[in-house]
């Protein structure tokens, strides 16, 4: 089961919350007793992923002698910082293509990893898919509350109100939340709404394109020609050279020579800083980025890790509602029927980039014009926040100074306060 990028609020007695952790989602089937073969890892591909995580085996395995039925969990295999905490997909990189029993062994002790369970799915001879979310997080608490070891974890779980866990995701540099229907079914394969992820730092899974020369002392190349799906055809959403090691770089490269070919693979040949070098597109990168431009490209793109767990065929642009084109707009800003482009009137807005001081408009008073004045500061400051709406809801806002309406300065943060 997948989540969607439906929107979501952060306090709803009718959703939990738990932190979008950034690593290798994975299914984890442990036969109560333990022995050989009891313990089994796929990731969602279906790619077995048992060999290169023997600590979580040996840990499960261990666990395995304290069940009394055979269990199947999903979770998400992350990496761990200094501190023994969850910590971002690129610490994992120098774990995931490593296939030799020695490699392996080699940085169980420097790259430490933990499995985070956050559903089950099958308790014994019994497939509990279909009961509601509380009933399988009952049963998850059951059996993966006590595991005696750091190295299997039960995720974080905030029913009702995710404020909190919003605030903790933020000060962390975490991806997000995901926001689970509490009454919602678990569905294999498929992604729903019933599971909805809110963004803080923004990420885009790429299929690679090609590659540019390196310039000056750039070793293996310059840049990755990255792209998403559309309608059947690869469209180009940018290119990103940051965030490479020396080894990353070569590793890539490596992986890239045998996919070259004469012929490009994007819709629309993109224009590249140095000589592009195309490839068959069968490798998928998640990039992190600040934000789509109106073209469609992602701005400030930085190479984050290599996605082997993902189908390069279902890359697909991930915008959220702001991201979307309006109603009849194309991506590159114009309305398909040529019309003008409508917005409410704001005589505060900015009409550039230039950050500046922005009023707290329209007049309001109470909980309104309070609303309407914290609106208006985050705007000023940038970055994110969390504020508070009439009736203890709250609203998670970023980018606020993002400009919708160029032609009347009308912005992200002008739109809401005028709603």
């Amino acid at each position: 089961m997948l989540a969607s990028l439906d929107a979501a609020p952060l306090v709803d007695p009718r959703f939990a919350y738990e932190p979008k952790y950034d690593g290798i989602r994975a299914l984890a089937m442990v036969r109560a007793g333990g022995g050989p073969g009891a313990v089994r890892l796929w990731s969602r591909l279906g790619n077995d992923k048992t060999g290169q995580f023997p600590e979580i085996v040996r840990a499960l395995a261990s666990f395995a002698r304290k069940l009394k039925a055979d269990v199947l969990l999903d979770g998400e295999i992350v990496a761990l910082d200094q501190h023994g905490e969850p910590a971002g997909f690129q610490r994992l990189q120098g774990r995931i293509h490593l296939t030799s029993e020695r490699d392996i062994g080699g940085r169980v002790g420097t790259e430490p990893v933990a499995f985070v369970a956050f559903d089950v799915l099958r308790d014994g001879e019994t497939d509990v898919r279909a009961l509601p979310l509380t009933a399988r997080r009952a049963r998850l608490e059951r059996i993966f509350g006590n595991t005696g070891t750091t190295l299997l974890r039960l995720s974080e779980f905030s029913p009702g109100d995710g404020r909190a866990l919003y605030h903790e995701v933020l000060a962390r540099g975490w991806e997000g939340l995901v926001a689970k229907e509490l009454d919602s079914p678990y569905m294999t394969g498929r992604r729903s709404p019933a599971w909805r992820k809110i963004k803080v730092l923004r990420r885009q899974e790429c299929v690679v394109g090609g590659f540019t020369e390196g310039r000056g002392s750039r070793a293996h190349f310059g840049a990755l020609l990255l792209g998403v799906w559309e309608g059947g055809a690869l469209v180009c959403v940018g290119h990103t050279g940051t965030g490479f090691s020396e080894r990353e770089l070569a590793r890539l490269a490596a992986l890239l020579r045998p996919l070259e070919t004469t012929t490009c693979p994007f819709a629309t040949r993109p224009v590249a800083n140095e000589r592009p070098h195309w490839t068959r597109p069968e490798l998928v990168v998640e990039v992190g980025f600040t934000e789509w431009t109106a073209d469609g490209i992602m701005r400030h793109p930085k190479y984050l890790g290599l996605r082997d767990d993902v189908d390069v065929k279902r890359v697909r642009r991930e915008t959220t509602g702001s991201d979307a084109p309006e109603h009849g707009e194309s991506r590159h800003g114009a309305l398909e029927d040529g019309g003008p482009r409508k917005g409410p009137p704001n005589p505060t807005a900015k009409t550039a980039r230039k950050r500046r001081e922005i009023e707290p408009w329209p007049r309001a008073g109470g909980t309104t014009g309070r609303l309407i004045a914290t609106l208006a500061e985050v705007e000023t400051r940038g970055g994110e926040a969390v504020v508070d709406l009439p009736g203890d809801g709250a609203l998670a806002v970023s980018h606020l100074d993002k400009v919708f309406w160029p032609g009347l300065g009308v912005t992200k943060g002008a739109l809401l306060r005028y709603y």
